[in-house]
């Protein structure tokens, strides 16, 4: 009977890693490798879910391929176990693995046509003829390489041959593809344009991607979690709008795109907002849940974008600075402005250029306040 009460409102479904209930597809257990007394990847231990395209991100040295090259088989772990499907294939050897792994130099067979080099992995597993060319036909249509199967791998654009690799990496149905800088070869408009193709193309598929790369910008636009790693260690695992707005320490907030970083120590509480007075002097005002003390050092990192102008005698205006403007960078959408606030601290500005102009909103040498609000930034520990 009705209760004259409004029913509620559906709640969101989890997404796996949030669901405490679901089982990862690939779970990474303790991993370490060393190379004599050198930690390439050091206690590493992740979970990734069915139907994810997951990066991993770093500098140079961090651990990153080494970690695809161990998941792939071919390096072996110091120490750990790595589980897929439910199955330990720690000690598994690289072709008994239900895993495929796209190497960055492609690493087609100049001799053979395209058609051939997709057959390849096939063939080595003694595929019957008839369902080698079915697969082949299959992957040809789905990367829309079938016009070019007879070509040779130097008869091909760069993008031709990233969806050769591509096509012979998925040929064999892996429950894991394992890709290492799968657009670093490609210019910058067609590894733009291949990005949502590639995401396009593996929620078709419905196979786990693990991707290793160093351009943020790639694995922001693609991923559906990432994981920053630095000195063989994973510092943050997150979607990439948490890791971008919510770093969890100072490493992670500058690895990911732009960051204003502003050194000082907790003045007090007020509310949910703490108070924080910076080494040049001048005090901050930022939304903040932790359980800091007073003196606890602490820096506040803010984004460029969240940076706008305001009057210097602006009495509503929280975090307030002034300084000159020191360079400007125009790109088209936004135009980059560096401040010189004091002597050791330049303050960087996004501003999104959405009239047509001529001449930029600032010039150089010109006097500006910027403000930012309370909660468009987030205050690190670390």
């Amino acid at each position: 009977m009705p209760t004259g009460l409004a029913p509620s409102p559906a709640q969101p479904a989890l997404e796996p890693w949030q669901d405490p209930s679901a089982t990862p597809y690939l779970r990474i257990e303790r991993v370490t490798k060393r190379f004599g007394e050198i930690y390439a990847v050091d206690d590493v231990s992740l979970e990734i879910f069915r139907g994810e395209f997951f990066s991993l991100i770093g500098g140079s040295g961090c651990g990153k391929s080494t970690l695809l090259r161990i998941l792939a088989g071919l390096e072996h772990p110091t120490a750990g176990r790595i589980e897929i499907d439910g199955v330990d294939v720690t000690h598994v050897p690289a072709y008994a693995r239900p895993v495929n792994m796209m190497f960055q130099s492609y690493a087609l067979f100049p001799h053979m046509s395209v058609e051939q080099n997709v057959e390849f992995g096939l063939k080595q597993d003694r595929l019957p003829r008839a369902e080698r060319r079915a697969r082949v036909d299959e992957m040809l249509d789905l990367l829309k390489i079938a016009a070019l199967r007879k070509r040779r791998p130097d008869q091909l654009s760069g993008g031709q041959r990233q969806r050769v690799a591509l096509a012979r990496s998925l040929a064999k149905h892996p429950k894991l593809l394992l890709l290492d800088e799968p657009l670093g070869a490609l210019d910058k408009r067609l590894r733009e344009n291949t990005r949502f193709e590639l995401v396009n193309l593996q929620e078709r598929l419905g196979i786990t991607f693990l991707t290793v790369t160093h351009d943020q910008e790639e694995a922001m636009t693609m991923s559906t979690r990432i994981a920053v790693m630095d000195a063989g260690r994973i510092m943050q695992v997150d979607t990439p709008t948490a890791l971008y707005e919510f770093p969890m320490n100072r490493l992670v907030a500058e690895f990911i795109g732009s960051v204003n970083l502003f050194e000082g120590k907790v003045a007090g509480r007020e509310g949910d907002q703490l108070l924080i007075r910076t080494r040049w002097g001048w005090p901050l005002r930022m939304r903040g849940f932790q359980p800091l003390v007073i003196g606890t050092p602490v820096t506040v990192a803010v984004r460029p974008e969240k940076l706008r102008l305001c009057q210097p005698a602006d009495p509503v205006a929280s975090n307030r600075l002034s300084g000159q403007v020191e360079d400007i960078a125009y790109l088209g959408d936004v135009s980059i402005y560096r401040l010189r606030i004091a002597p050791d601290l330049l303050v960087e500005m996004t501003l999104t250029n959405v009239q047509p102009r001529t001449e930029q909103i600032l010039t150089w040498g010109q006097e500006v306040t910027v403000q930012w609000s309370p909660d468009s930034g987030v205050v690190l520990t670390e």
